[in-house]
């Protein structure tokens, strides 16, 4: 029986050695999610491969699924974006390892997204254009939560849910992923540093901007780094692990 052929628009997330001449590489598909291949002599590739298998690399691929139930085999892949700056500078680069840490987290195999996928592409697209790094991993990272389904509550209080609104001092609650007046925190949470009424307004309003204006949004300093943090510890209790990458993130 021939083996099918399948077509997929992916980008890179992870590509390691396998023995001398090949090379295990992990997808991100818009159709298909998360794909894990073998790119066969890809390291001595003058031609299929060369200059193609890189991090961060958009590609139009081509592979043929395991008949065993084991790695699908990359037959073909043409290059439709290198994203080279982010593996030029160091700071574009360790902001993409953030974004390419969060996708590994959070995507699995064969559950595509498009919407997922969009967001990554116009995040990758922003950092290698040269808009300000954490700018873009701060509105990235507002998109990815609600996209994978776990949209941080800022409108209301979540106890009493009545309206944010001044002079009110409000905390945000990792295990509820919601902020809660400063009436209705618990005492572990009166100790905790307040959210700056700034740092809620912007967050809510990248929340409920389409992807086509984000960039119209840009967070002060003091308030990115803030949301920054917030948004990174919220994740890492989601997830029960660290982002590893985030200690080589320059957030001053």
């Amino acid at each position: 029986m021939a083996v099918t052929e399948h077509e997929a628009t992916a980008l890179i997330l992870d590509c390691r050695d396998q023995g001398e001449s090949d090379l295990i590489v992990t997808l991100f598909c818009r159709d298909l999610g998360r794909l894990t291949c073998i790119a066969k002599g890809a390291k001595r590739s003058k031609k299929r491969f060369v200059n193609k298998l890189e991090l961060f690399s958009a590609l139009q691929t081509r592979y043929r699924e395991s008949r065993t139930g084991g790695l699908a085999l990359l037959t073909e892949a043409e290059l439709l974006e290198s994203f080279l700056e982010l593996r030029r500078q160091t700071p574009l680069y360790n902001t993409a390892t953030v974004i390419r840490e969060l996708m590994l987290m959070a995507t699995k195999d064969m559950e595509g997204d498009d919407s997922l996928f969009d967001l990554v592409i116009w995040a990758l697209h922003s950092l290698n254009d040269g808009r300000e790094p954490t700018n873009t991993l701060a509105l990235f990272f507002i998109k990815f939560l609600d996209r994978i389904g776990y949209r941080p509550h800022f409108s209301t209080c979540a106890a009493c849910d009545i309206a944010v609104a001044p002079p009110q001092i409000y905390s945000f609650s990792h295990s509820r992923g919601a902020i809660l007046c400063a009436s209705c925190c618990g005492p572990d949470l009166r100790a905790a540093p307040p959210v700056s009424l700034g740092t809620i307004k912007i967050i809510q309003a990248a929340q409920d901007q389409p992807l086509d204006r984000l960039h119209r949004l840009h967070f002060p300093p003091a308030i990115r780094r803030e949301g920054l943090q917030l948004l990174q510890r919220y994740t890492s209790r989601l997830f029960q692990r660290e982002i590893h990458s985030w200690k080589f993130l320059n957030l001053s």
